[in-house]
């Protein structure tokens, strides 16, 4: 880094005075180049950077300096001894619930038992799905801190949320990932293995990293087991960077590990707000989102960049709230023969299609969007009662039919011969293009009848803040004009 910006020197300093460090660092803002200036500064201390993903710990193994060993959380606990286990065949959530003998841990003689969903509909818990349920609920455990397997742990399943649903389903969840959790801590057990699975194990047994500095990157989105672990490390000096307002993923077990740090360890706490993706413009199309949520921090665009907010006749890409709204652009942009790809979309849209063919047929499916219901037609009522988000894919699968989805999924093209990219808001985190519209379905909300206030989930306004942050010439967030008019955050 040949000219640091005021901000990133004072993190090179703090650094130097050997204390716990917090650095809030905005889109753009130069995070991996300051982590490296701090770890070339000190060449003698040997460092350790942990990173979420293989990519990201891929080109910091290039370009940090050699006192730095470059791991993702994984790659710290990996044991060549479960390499058998893990590299067994694919096991489908029927042949692990006849390995692990589910009706014998449930006691489960003929007739499979059944749960009445919140449409009102019987929904039978085959063996298969009780399964597919209790591995996410070791799924979850794995991505805590706890040391324990408990009803916490167990997945809220669309449609079973009742009081009663939910106790029935508790009954049979809970006991079958406690045994699969036994089955995984065995030698011989029965289940193929996952990489979760060696990372908590790791983690409960309290490791100590050989390094006298540790640095974590994209902090926000890190899991509470790997966080619990590097704040037992009291022997080194730890450092947590990332971005509070793009933590968008604790639907799916991240939690924010800059707060923790902050909190737990009284770790001094920086910014960085120099964005050098965009300019001005953009800047303050994201800095809205940034007040609203009260973040520590607002962007300052780059002058260099020549970035502007407005209309996009032909974006680069356009991003969406729902797999719905992803799914409408997919068809509609394919009928008027343009060539479309799709981030991570592909094989989300085949077992969309495929759930949905099942249910139509009077079969029960895996697929989480569509486990609690026994057919089509309860999906539909569920739906048209419960879900308007729901509804818009029923409509839209109902119009197009299975097929033409599955259609629509081979006919993606590769970003490079694309005429357009289409992403929901949460897989573009990481991506950016130089033209972006944020699409229709980023829906504001509706005034609250008694108060007036127009209230938006902090969770909702961190992914618009990442939605407009992807963009680096243009922006057309006409879509979130409504971010305006909101008047209170809730939690």
């Amino acid at each position: 880094m040949v000219d640091p910006t005021p901000e990133q020197r004072v993190a090179i300093d703090t650094y130097g005075d050997g204390v716990d460090m917090v650095m809030q660092a905005g889109a753009g803002c130069g995070k991996s180049s300051t982590l490296k200036e701090i770890a070339r500064s000190d060449i003698r201390r040997l460092m350790l950077y942990v990173a979420y993903n293989k990519p990201i710990v891929a080109e910091a193994s290039r370009s940090f300096p050699g006192n730095v060993t470059c791991k993702t959380g994984h790659g710290l606990a990996f044991d060549p001894r479960y390499l058998p286990r893990i590299q067994r065949p694919r096991q489908t959530a029927k042949d692990a619930a006849d390995a692990l003998d589910v009706r014998g841990i449930l006691n489960i003689v003929g007739a499979v038992p059944t749960i009445k969903n919140d449409a009102g509909q019987l929904t039978p818990m085959v063996t298969k799905v009780v399964m597919r349920l209790a591995l996410e609920t070791v799924d979850r455990f794995c991505h805590s801190a706890d040391d324990e397997i408990t009803a916490r742990h167990v997945p809220h399943i669309e449609g079973l949320d009742k009081p009663e649903a939910r106790a029935k389903l508790l009954e049979l969840v809970l006991p079958v990932a406690v045994a699969a959790w036994g089955d995984i801590l065995t030698d011989n057990g029965v289940l193929k293995f996952s990489h979760d699975y060696y990372l908590k194990i790791w983690a409960l047994g309290r490791p100590r990293l050989p390094a006298d500095v540790v640095l974590l990157d994209e902090a926000q989105d890190t899991n509470d087991v790997l966080s619990s672990v590097l704040l037992d490390q009291e022997h080194a000096q730890r450092i947590a960077v990332g971005d509070s307002a793009q933590q968008i993923y604790s639907w799916r077990g991240a939690n924010d590990a800059l707060t923790k740090f902050t909190r737990e360890l009284g770790a001094s706490e920086l910014t960085l707000s120099q964005s050098f993706r965009f300019g001005p413009a953009i800047a303050e199309a994201a800095n809205k989102w940034l007040r609203l949520i009260n973040a520590p921090l607002r962007l300052t665009g780059w002058d260099a960049c020549d970035s502007r907010t407005g209309l996009i006749e032909a974006p680069d890409a356009i991003l969406c709230r729902t797999n719905a709204g992803a799914m409408g652009l997919l068809l509609e942009a394919m009928d008027a023969d343009k060539k479309v790809a799709m981030v991570g979309g592909r094989d989300d849209l085949r077992r969309l299609a495929w759930a949905a063919e099942a249910l139509q047929a009077g079969r029960p499916t895996e697929h989480p969007e569509f486990i609690a219901f026994p057919n089509w037609s309860a999906v539909r009522e569920y739906a048209a009662e419960e879900d308007n988000s729901l509804k818009v894919l029923v409509d839209l699968i109902d119009e197009h039919g299975p097929a033409a989805i599955l259609t629509a999924a081979e006919g993606l093209v590769d970003e490079k011969q694309a005429d357009l990219v289409i992403s929901t808001a949460h897989k573009s985190k990481g991506r950016e293009w130089n033209r972006v519209r944020i699409h229709g379905d980023f829906k504001g909300p509706r005034p609250d009848p008694q108060t007036q206030h127009i209230a938006v989930p902090r969770e909702e306004a961190r992914l618009a803040y990442v939605a407009v942050t992807r963009a680096r010439e243009v922006l057309d967030a006409q879509a979130l004009a409504w971010v305006d008019t909101v008047t209170l955050v809730t939690d």
